[in-house]
């Protein structure tokens, strides 16, 4: 794929084991660094009680407490999140708004900043677990996070990332062959062979950090990727978004995946590939505008508080409760 440059907020306390109305709580955020080949830092976004103030990161701005205490109120569910940009370096604060917001309704999210890599495929799905392991490692977090209870969120390369998560396999000749009748799909297909070359090359096993998912939130997915048969075997309820004026053909990706997942819900809305992208500051602007341009009719800043309030409530429902 290219490469990704890239109102009413519910503030709710920890959801454990009741659907009672919480105690108000704010957005806590922390970093961690990741041992892995090549260490990596990870965005925790979590509960606090803590007030918010006003935290620069690079081109963002965020409203969030810094390394504040976890709220209290018992353990929390987990959400892991995937940014876009599979082959070089990317961050997950594009999409910071969401992660916030998740925070604010009671989950602990945990978000890395994937480092540049030729085998994301293979590299991204062990990121994601090692920045699990970590969280639930970290003596902040130990006694608040239920293990029990994750979820996962991707856009567009993380969004294939968190099926791969979910056990899909990735099948490297059907993207061949895809593209190669799909020439028009050019942010699937950049960079792939259309020969013969990758004709024979067998379907990837599942990966070795496929984790237990018990729900899936993905934001215009690459899924051309993967087999629908494969994708049928992923037995997860699946909330799948895609944007109508997209260059990341639905039919192939988005669509496709939420017809082939057998628990899916599917949603479109106005915009381009990058509408989930949270609403542009100026600096940012500057840095990425393809990533901030909208077409007539597509109300970014409306989509996100419709999207957000969505997925927030499509994980409370799957996360709320363990059995």
């Amino acid at each position: 794929m290219r490469s990704l440059v890239c109102g009413l907020l519910l503030a709710v306390a920890g959801i454990s084991t009741a659907l009672a109305d919480p105690p108000l709580v704010h957005a806590g955020i922390t970093r961690v660094t990741v041992q892995d080949t090549t260490p990596f830092d990870a965005l925790i976004a979590y509960p606090t009680q803590a007030a918010e103030v006003s935290v620069n990161d690079g081109p963002f701005t965020l409203s969030a407490s810094r390394d504040a205490p976890v709220a209290s109120g018992g353990r929390f569910p987990v959400v892991l999140f995937s940014h876009g940009n599979g082959r070089r370096p990317g961050t997950p604060l594009v999409e910071g708004g969401l992660l916030l917001h998740l925070a604010r309704q009671g989950f602990i999210v945990v978000a890395p900043f994937h480092p540049a890599s030729e085998k994301s495929f293979v590299d991204r799905p062990r990121q994601v677990h090692k920045a699990l392991e970590a969280m639930l490692a970290d003596p902040r977090f130990s006694q608040h996070a239920d293990a029990n209870r994750i979820g996962m969120a991707g856009f567009s390369f993380g969004g294939a990332v968190t099926l791969i998560a979910a056990g899909a396999r990735v099948d490297l000749a059907r993207l061949s062959a895809y593209c190669h009748d799909h020439p028009d799909d050019t942010r699937a297909c950049d960079g792939i062979a259309t020969d013969d070359s990758w004709a024979k090359v067998p379907p990837m096993p599942k990966s070795d950090d496929v984790l237990p998912l018990k729900a899936l939130v993905l934001l215009e997915p690459y899924g051309a990727p993967f087999d629908p048969q494969g994708l049928a075997s992923i037995d997860v309820p699946a909330l799948v978004y895609g944007a109508s004026q997209t260059d990341l053909r639905l039919e192939g990706n988005a669509l496709a995946v939420a017809k082939a997942l057998p628990r899916s819900q599917q949603v479109v809305v106005p915009g381009t590939h990058f509408v989930f992208v949270d609403p542009c500051l100026p600096k940012f602007a500057a840095l990425a505008p393809e990533a901030c341009m909208d077409p007539p009719g597509a109300d970014r800043a409306a989509i996100h508080q419709r999207v957000k309030q969505e997925i927030s409530d499509f994980l409370r429902a799957r996360l709320s409760a363990a059995p």
